[in-house]
């Protein structure tokens, strides 16, 4: 088993649980939709960075027929892309009630602005890392993983520029509408990311 993906694997998933523990506590301290949207995301992805490093354990101890491997491959692109789908579908209302009930975000927002500062870092750090490993030897667990963490990437930046916005315009109706078009973005970002990912699935449905 190749030590060095396994250690990716296992160290993403244990920074990943971090981030929806601390936002649990971040929620109650301020009333952001985007954080909201983003402590949901947070969840989502960690129940498919926890399948990616059983399937890929499954797959290392070449046990499995080559049909069987091929089933693993295709059902870890179904849930990484579905998981994307689905919770851009479910921040759709999200944003549909916020927008209906219209409130400023206010609170204390450094505890979010701290998480997703860091989940810039440490994302971008997996999303290079897992391109590397799939550009040096193909591999279906280090491609889905390459591209949910190009996604949080790419994620976190919005956040960041989201809560932010309620520190630089307080009680403005400026941060609210920067709040609402981060969620509009990520809800966007995700189902690109999601259906790119169900594409892929699709075309290894016969191998």
């Amino acid at each position: 088993m190749d030590d060095a993906r396994l250690r990716t694997l296992t160290f993403s998933v244990v920074f990943s649980a971090l981030g929806p523990l601390v936002l649990i506590a971040a929620l109650w301290m301020n009333t952001s939709t985007t954080q909201l949207a983003d402590f949901l995301r947070r969840t989502a992805e960690l129940s498919v960075l926890a399948l990616a490093l059983w399937t890929y354990k499954k797959l290392q101890r070449r046990t499995e027929s080559k049909e069987r491997t091929a089933r693993l491959e295709r059902n870890m692109y179904l849930a990484s892309g579905g998981v994307l789908v689905l919770g851009a579908l479910f921040l759709v209302i999200v944003l549909a009630i916020s927008v209906l009930d219209a409130t400023v975000p206010e609170g204390n927002v450094y505890i979010g602005l701290s998480v997703a500062s860091l989940g810039i870092l440490f994302n971008g750090y997996f999303f290079i890392r897992y391109s590397l490993f799939h550009r040096s030897r193909p591999d279906a667990v280090m491609h889905t993983q390459g591209r949910i963490y190009q996604a949080k990437t790419f994620v976190d930046v919005n956040v960041v520029i989201a809560l932010a916005s309620v520190l630089i315009f307080p009680g403005r109706m400026a941060s609210f509408y920067i709040d609402i078009t981060g969620t509009g973005v990520i809800i966007a970002y995700m189902l690109y990311r999601g259906v790119r990912l169900l594409i892929e699935a699709h075309l290894r449905k016969n191998p």
